[in-house]
């Protein structure tokens, strides 16, 4: 099939999250020409990771499990560098929050570390927006180039917007992120836990991760962490400026950690505008001729889920690309 495939031209991915470049990946391995354009200046979407005030922080995906074998193999071989997360997340109640999934885990050069690996040998394009393609007689048009086969691994809006779509296959969540660094270590209730949730539409906060729990990630007598304010509060601060809403979300933490006030020593906000899927609210999609996405608008917004789905939908134009030459 590869030397088939291969003379019908390349493959376009666009976006390169976790499902595009795992998609690539498969692709590159059956000898199709890929080229992906990520309209950021980094690979990987949400599985963001920062250096801010000299500490490695994910202000994204915050951990990642790994049930199936194909996920597993996959950690093993290409990436080796991480580490489980034994301190368990609580809830509202202070009651464990079990992880479907399995054992948490992180990589020690930051999450973004994973997507790195994954897009080593692949064609990728970055800083190069694509609003929309052109389905033509004579191919799929992109940015000018012709493609047989062009697959979306955005966010589901603007997956729809890139296709033309009239409605998009998932609606989203947006997710304002917030960083706090205070003085001194093992503050609080940090001592006793990696993550503290709170009830959705209740609290500005969501969800609230002590980054020192992960080995070597903080620096000095610190204590770091990362924030995911609730659809609610994130949707009432739109456009507002982080100065505006960090101190709101700071005193909600520090209530939630039971740290005393005063040693907030430095803090920062991101917004997530397609921070998830909101439940319930995938729908079948009819896509033109040679179009496919993959993604959290398919399956689960988990990064072994977002993976196996990128490599179920290479098989698939794999497939397309073989019945137009049979």
């Amino acid at each position: 099939m590869a030397a088939k495939v291969k003379k019908l031209g390349p493959v376009a991915i666009i976006g390169a999250g976790i499902s595009g470049l795992s998609c690539a990946q498969v692709l590159h391995a059956a000898g199709v020409d890929v080229r992906i354009y990520e309209s950021g200046s980094t690979v990987g979407g949400r599985c963001a990771t920062r250096l801010w005030q000299g500490h490695l922080v994910d202000f994204g995906v915050q951990y990642f499990t790994a049930q199936s074998s194909e996920f597993k193999r996959e950690l093993l071989t290409r990436l080796r560098q991480f580490r489980p997360i034994v301190s368990p997340i609580v809830d509202g109640d202070a009651e464990i929050v079990a992880s479907p999934g399995g054992p948490r885990f992180y990589v020690l050069q930051g999450n973004n570390y994973l997507p790195q690996v994954l897009s080593r040998g692949l064609d990728v394009r970055l800083n190069t927006r694509v609003e929309t393609v052109l389905f033509l007689p004579s191919g799929i048009n992109c940015l000018g180039e012709t493609y047989r086969a062009v697959i979306g691994s955005l966010p589901g809006p603007q997956t729809a917007r890139l296709f033309g779509l009239a409605r998009s296959p998932a609606e989203y969540e947006p997710c304002i992120t917030a960083l706090f660094e205070y003085s001194g270590a093992s503050l609080g209730l940090s001592r006793e836990c990696y993550a503290r949730t709170r009830r959705s539409g209740q609290h500005g906060i969501l969800a609230s991760y002590c980054e020192n729990y992960k080995v070597g990630r903080i620096v000095g007598n610190k204590t770091v962490f990362i924030v995911h304010a609730s659809p609610g509060f994130s949707r009432d601060y739109e456009g507002v400026p982080p100065e505006t809403y960090l101190p709101l979300l700071a005193l909600e933490n520090e209530n939630i950690w039971r740290i005393p006030p005063g040693l907030l020593t430095a803090s920062s906000g991101h917004r997530w505008n397609f921070a998830r899927p909101h439940d319930g609210t995938r729908h079948r999609i009819d896509l033109p001729p040679g179009a496919f996405f993959c993604g959290d608008s398919r399956t689960d917004p988990t990064v072994e889920s977002v993976w196996l789905d990128g490599r179920h939908i290479a098989r698939e134009v794999l497939n397309y690309l073989a019945s137009l030459v049979s």
